[in-house]
């Protein structure tokens, strides 16, 4: 951890004002070293009351992905080391490349915005200021065919790192989509290093849209995000700590047991779970009812004639419009 992280983490853990000689012997720096560090962290959008009696108190903390205003909120592996960017072209791309180079399990690689982000299938993904873009660094002992499942899991990181903010629930959308009343929310994109029988290491990107107020024309009907959905910004270091805090949790159990342990909890969150879609897979178009998924995170679907087939990829559309996520306290209407 730099100085300067060292300072602001003793600032955010402060309740009251501390003295530069606090600060100063806490540091091992002269005062004056003290007082050039909280005027970077000024800055760089940090809001910190000085008395020349009572010391620096931090009074208002920016909404960005600066390390040292992030690293002291990450809680395990996950997110260190933590690679910050303003503007790069895909972060999964340097995460790979860092996985090349031998970068350890836990890796973070974080862009306040992408040019050139993309999701499933090649497509290219909105990527602006306001949003949490990042890649993490897998090493999991699994063989390759068993990673199919980790986009699956760690879907339910990001609804658990959403859900510790007072918002209405979002949901998963099978394989990789986080979705809120049918919108589009975020996504992830996991992809190998890997031989046919070995995973040398794995990247899993997440995009999510956090405080973003407006999209280009032709995602308005499709994609909203999560200020829009709260009515006010949210805290994105507070957001993606929470994220890697619970897909570390996650993570470690699937090594070790694989995706069966979290079916149940899955499906509790998916919203397609018992409506009628079609899923594109290979070419081919498969019509059915959703019954949930199977023990390797594969979308179990039931066709008319009552046959149930299992997915591992595809396109799924809606054959009749997603259920709606209420905010608390609301009553759905009656037509």
């Amino acid at each position: 951890m730099s100085l300067r992280e060292k300072l602001l983490a003793r600032l955010l853990a402060a309740a009251d004002f501390v003295s530069g000689a606090e600060l100063s012997g806490a540091l091992g720096v002269s005062r004056c070293a003290v007082w050039k560090h909280i005027e970077a962290l000024r800055d760089e959008g940090y809001e910190i009351a000085g008395s020349p009696r009572r010391g620096y108190r931090l009074l208002k903390v920016p909404d960005a992905l600066y390390p040292p205003l992030f690293s002291p909120l990450v809680r395990g592996k996950f997110g260190r080391p933590y690679h910050f960017y303003p503007v790069v072209s895909s972060t999964n791309d340097l995460a790979k490349e860092l996985a090349r180079q031998g970068a350890p399990e836990g890796t973070l690689v974080v862009a306040e915005e992408q040019t050139g982000g993309r999701g499933r299938l090649g497509r290219a993904w909105h990527s602006p200021p306001g949003g949490l873009w990042f890649s993490l660094v897998l090493r999991p002992p699994v063989s390759p065919a068993a990673t199919q499942s980790l986009p699956v899991l760690l879907s339910l990181a990001v609804t658990d790192g959403v859900a510790a903010f007072p918002l209405p629930s979002v949901e998963v959308k099978w394989p990789n989509d986080i979705v809120y009343q049918g919108k589009k929310v975020g996504g992830i994109l996991v992809e190998l290093g890997a031989e046919a029988e070995a995973v040398h290491f794995v990247v899993a990107g997440i995009g999510l849209n956090v405080n973003i107020t407006s999209f280009p024309a032709p995602l308005e009907k499709t994609a909203t995000s999560l200020q829009k959905i709260a009515g006010k910004a949210l805290s994105r270091p507070q957001l993606l700590s929470a994220i890697l805090a619970a897909a570390e949790r996650y993570y470690s159990r699937w090594c070790r047991e694989g995706f069966a342990p979290f079916r149940e909890d899955y499906e509790r969150r998916l919203c397609l779970l018992g409506r009628e879609v079609e899923i594109c897979c290979g070419g081919s178009i498969t019509r059915g009812t959703v019954a949930g998924v199977d023990a390797e995170g594969r979308l179990v679907l039931v066709s008319p004639d009552g046959t149930k087939r299992r997915f591992v990829g595809g396109e799924v559309t809606f054959k009749q419009k997603p259920r709606q996520t209420l905010r608390p306290g609301e009553d759905k209407a009656e037509a």
